[in-house]
């Protein structure tokens, strides 16, 4: 058998094989190298050459799609859900030493290694059932403010000279929206910006919890704002979780956050700023149409739905290249979440093949060199601004 991702889902699958018998050859990842525990981690190109003839392939990453298109063009199908080994796997008393492959002391408690393998395993179970409308997650864009103005920021923050808060009726429609149109939510991940720039952050949330079809709300917090007391009852909630990207002095208020959540009982990760990629130029590239269909193919955002202003994007660079009138406008490459169809909405999700905002982008591939995180700018950046028709 093989595992595909060397990130801690592939490790959990691993000692789960481990613990049933079940032999791991190789475990395979594009970005990570090295060893999995004391499994060699090769690349997809190493697979095909060396174990082509394997068994079957464990997926590991709740985006499954993502791992079954690269196996399907190497004429590989003999696929299987990591959750044949992990439905029943008790992950208690495991040392986990990966945190999203980046080979560190583990920082992730049992119970968010728990949940990581839920929300997967989910996900996992609704691919089998393509007739439901469902999103692994949806970016929430609250605000358009933040707190921090980072130059290489992949949500394009630093380009916004006049940001502002999404209107809160707004924000309320397309929520209800949203659920009467969708199956299920997995996550709705409250992001910005910096979302507690926006002072009715708890009424999004506490709007967010009380819906059936949203299993999970997820904050998005650089820590620089702390919230007020009046708030925090809305985060209590069991389905709200706090995901802190630590930029260390940045961050400012780091050691007040965290003591707030633990006093609270309120799940949160910590994790510092890794990762970045040079995606955040706003330059038309004039790509070819297959050009820009193999970008959007290697795209780890592609499936990163985002609701903004009443729109649905395919990711976050989409929806404020968009509102920042960076990109014309697309008619495909955005929906209004309040008048689409299931039909048209799952198309959108599922069916596209790129969209024309990535000959805007320079693209966010698994593999793409990563790049010192945080650096502020002084003043917003520039960029070529498009006119539009009204209405548009």
């Amino acid at each position: 058998m093989i595992i595909f991702g060397a990130a801690i889902l592939g490790e959990v699958t691993l000692h789960a094989c481990r613990a049933k018998g079940i032999a791991v050859d190789c475990v395979i990842d594009n970005r990570i190298t090295g060893h999995l525990l004391d499994v060699p981690i090769l690349a997809l190109s190493d697979f095909k050459e060396h174990f082509f003839s394997a068994e079957g392939i464990y997926l590991t990453s709740p985006n499954i799609q993502d791992m079954i298109d690269p196996l399907a063009e190497l004429g590989f199908e003999n696929w299987k859900s990591c959750g044949e080994v992990l439905h029943d796997f008790d992950i208690s008393g495991i040392d986990f030493q990966s945190i999203n492959g980046s080979n560190q002391a583990s920082r992730y408690s049992t119970e968010h290694v728990k949940y990581l393998i839920r929300t997967c395993l989910h996900h996992h179970d609704n691919y089998m059932h393509p007739e439901r409308l469902t999103a692994q997650s949806v970016d929430l864009i609250i605000t358009e403010r933040c707190s921090m103005k980072c130059q290489d920021c992949a949500n394009l923050m630093a380009y916004y000279a006049g940001p502002e808060n999404a209107d809160l009726d707004e924000m309320l429609a397309t929520i209800d929206s949203m659920c009467a149109k969708f199956d299920e939510i997995g996550e709705v991940r409250v992001i910005g910006g910096e979302p507690f720039m926006n002072k009715e952050v708890h009424l999004i949330v506490e709007k967010l919890t009380s819906q059936d079809k949203i299993r999970q709300v997820g904050i998005f917090t650089n820590a620089t704002i702390v919230p007020r007391d009046a708030q925090w009852s809305a985060f209590k909630h069991s389905k709200v979780r706090f995901f802190i990207t630590d930029y260390d002095e940045l961050s400012r208020n780091i050691q007040k956050l965290i003591p707030a959540l633990e006093e609270r009982g309120i799940h949160y990760v910590s994790e510092k700023a890794n990762g970045w990629t040079d995606c955040a130029a706003l330059d038309k590239h004039n790509r070819s149409v297959k050009e820009n269909e193999k970008l959007f193919s290697e795209c780890c955002a592609k499936n990163l739905a985002t609701a903004h202003n009443g729109l649905l994007f395919r990711c976050p660079f989409s929806a404020n290249a968009y509102s920042l009138q960076a990109v014309p406008y697309f008619a495909g490459d955005q929906i209004v979440v309040a008048d689409a169809s299931r039909g048209e909405i799952k198309s959108f999700l599922r069916d596209k093949t790129m969209i024309d905002a990535c000959d805007f982008c320079n693209g966010r591939s698994y593999g793409a060199p990563v790049i010192k995180p945080a650096i502020q700018t002084a003043s917003p950046l520039k960029y070529v601004k498009y006119e539009r028709k009204l209405g548009a």
